[in-house]
This record gives C-alpha cells, sequence and structure tokens, in this order.
C-alpha cells in the first residue's frame, strides 16, 4: 500500500540519520521519497538485482540474507524500525549483496541510491554518522560469526535467541530482553542452522529451566541467562 510521503517527510527529518542534513539536503534527499506497507514474507529485492534504493524501515523487520555458493550456509541479519539499509557496498556496489524480505509486516521508506550517495558525501556530519553505522554493522558480523560457529546445536540455537535480542530486542522494565515482533521456531531454526524441532526442544528446555517465556510468538529473556 502507497502512503501519502508528505506525512512521513516531518517524521524522518526527525530521525538520528536524517537529522544531520541541512533543509536543502533533506529537500533534495527526499524530492523521490516513497513510503509504502507490505505484508510479512514480501521481498523487496533480490541477491544481485540493481542497487537502486535506500530504504529506512519505520515500521516491523526486514530479514537481509545471502547463501554462499554451495548454498549451505546463510548470513542473515535483522533491521528494525527506525534503521536504515544497506550501508554495505555504498560507493563501490552496483547490486544488492542480499535478499531483503519482510519479517513483518513492514512499513518502509525509500529513496534513490544515488542521490543518498551524493547528498551523504557532501555533509561531513551524515559521512561520520554513516561511517559509525558501517563500523558497528563490521563488529555485529564479526562477532555473530564467531558465535554461531560451533558444532554443538544447542549453543547455536542460544545464540541465535542472543542475536535476536541484539537486533530487535526492547529492554523491559524488569531488566529483561523483549522481541516485540512475532518469531517463528522456524526463524530461529533458520538462524542457527538447525531443524525446527531442535530448535522447539532448546526452547522448551529453557522454558523449564525459567530461562525463557515464549508467548505468541515472542520471546522474552534475560540475555546474560541463557543457558541449559
Amino acid at each position: 500500500m502507497l502512503h501519502s510521503d508528505d506525512t512521513y517527510r516531518h517524521y524522518l527529518r526527525q530521525l538520528p540519520e536524517f537529522c544531520d542534513f541541512t533543509e536543502e539536503e533533506f529537500t533534495k534527499l527526499t524530492h523521490d521519497l516513497s513510503v509504502k506497507t507490505y505484508p510479512k514474507g514480501q521481498v523487496l529485492f533480490d541477491h544481485g538485482d540493481p542497487r537502486q534504493s535506500f530504504y529506512y524501515v519505520i515500521k516491523g523487520v526486514v530479514r537481509l540474507e545471502r547463501q554462499d555458493e554451495t548454498g549451505n550456509f546463510s548470513f542473515i541479519n535483522y533491521v528494525k524500525a527506525i534503521k536504515g539499509f544497506p550501508y554495505r557496498g555504498l560507493y563501490t556496489d552496483e547490486d544488492f549483496p542480499y535478499t531483503a524480505t519482510a519479517l513483518t509486516a513492514i512499513t518502509i521508506a525509500s529513496v534513490p541510491m544515488a542521490s543518498f550517495e551524493a547528498i551523504v558525501s557532501l555533509n561531513p556530519l551524515v559521512t561520520r554518522q554513516v561511517i559509525r553505522q558501517m563500523s558497528q554493522l563490521l563488529d555485529r558480523m564479526e562477532n555473530r560469526l564467531q558465535r554461531l560457529v560451533t558444532s554443538s546445536a544447542t549453543a547455536r540455537v542460544i545464540q541465535a535467541l542472543s542475536i535476536f535480542g541484539t537486533d530487535m530486542g526492547e529492554k523491559a522494565p524488569e531488566g529483561d530482553v523483549l522481541i516485540p515482533y512475532p518469531i517463528t521456531l522456524i526463524e530461529l531454526a533458520r538462524l542457527s542452522g538447525t531443524t525446527r524441532e531442535t530448535a522447539g526442544q532448546v526452547v522448551n528446555k529453557l522454558e523449564a529451566a525459567g530461562k525463557l517465556t515464549y508467548n505468541k510468538k515472542r520471546f522474552r529473556f534475560e540475555p546474560n541467562d541463557l543457558s541449559i
């Protein structure tokens, strides 16, 4: 569903990834702004498609996924609301490096990638912000690979839950982490490289141990206490 773009310009202007643009830069950047709503499962673009747009998630979660040449290993990342993508390949790549799919129903804004790259390069404050975003993404990816490279299926499921907390979690008043989006056991198995049955067994054991709750497909846990 297509939205009236003017209703979102003021909203975006207040957010960290847009507030450092000058008025003239922001006007140019959002001249061709498009805001749309998509259902869960909608593919925004496929790996190898021309890299024509920069996206910003207003509501929901997007899954970014890329398989290796053998098809046996998947790189998976999640982009929640109030985050932009893709930062990978800025100024270098002509194609998207992964497939983007709506993990939940989403509302998403997009601007032409050429405009985003051109305007970012003119504003040192925004350039520094983009570099910080890219640095944070690299750190997260390195940590993720280290945590998921293990032969123990149970350990991979627990690490995948921790990744959900990092990528999508919100701090609850009690101090634990709530994933406010419906996440299936299939998605947990996908990230951890296990079967749905194995993922479900680990979740059941964590629930029995009082380490986690899984209600209406929403996880809640203490991130430093996920162990069996």
